[in-house]
């Protein structure tokens, strides 16, 4: 990913616009990060204090601009419901983490696989030397396990003991498994 003149994407679907965030989003990001646990998503996206969401806002967006990492805001018809975001694990060959969060109310429609999809599709895209994606999720979360295995990752392993200090399993994606655009959003 070449760090030279590179700014966050925007990406746009069938229902969503996926845009960085900006300082106004702080409500919304709070809206969602209130009702997840700590333990869910680690220290990272806040809990009920708003001023932890204020901090990641300001972390988020102060990252803009450098590369490889960035968080991206979520909207489904024109109100933010979550994030999904990418940073680099690997420099040769290059490998990036995916991850996402959603509003609670968002669950069971879909828009966590039309998002992830949407982002793993850019990242591969805008880098010809991209070797995989791969992605974290809690062992008992059983609709992401179904939503990584239906974008075409396989399972890797077992991380005892994750960020979020229960098991985590990790899914990988290789350049050439990943599946059409198209056929990940419908």
């Amino acid at each position: 990913m070449n760090a030279d003149a590179w700014a966050p994407p925007v990406l746009r679907t069938r229902r969503l616009i996926i845009r960085p965030f900006r300082v106004d989003d702080l409500e919304a990001v709070h809206a969602y990060a209130k009702d997840w646990p700590p333990t869910q998503y680690g220290s990272w996206l806040g809990g009920d204090d708003p001023s932890e969401a204020a901090r990641y806002i300001a972390d988020t967006v102060s990252r803009y601009g450098r590369p490889p990492r960035a968080d991206l805001a979520v909207t489904l018809e024109g109100r933010l419901i979550g994030g999904v975001g990418w940073r680099q694990v690997w420099v040769a060959p290059p490998q990036v983490e995916v991850g996402w969060v959603l509003h609670p109310q968002a669950a069971g429609r879909g828009v966590a696989t039309e998002a992830v999809s949407a982002l793993v599709e850019h990242l591969y895209s805008s880098s010809d030397e991209l070797l995989r994606v791969e992605a974290r999720v809690a062992a008992d979360d059983r609709a992401g396990v179904r939503m990584l295995e239906g974008l075409g990752f396989q399972q890797e392993g077992t991380l005892r003991r994750g960020a979020s200090g229960g098991d985590c399993l990790l899914f990988g994606l290789l350049r050439d498994e990943r599946l059409p655009a198209a056929a990940a959003s419908s």
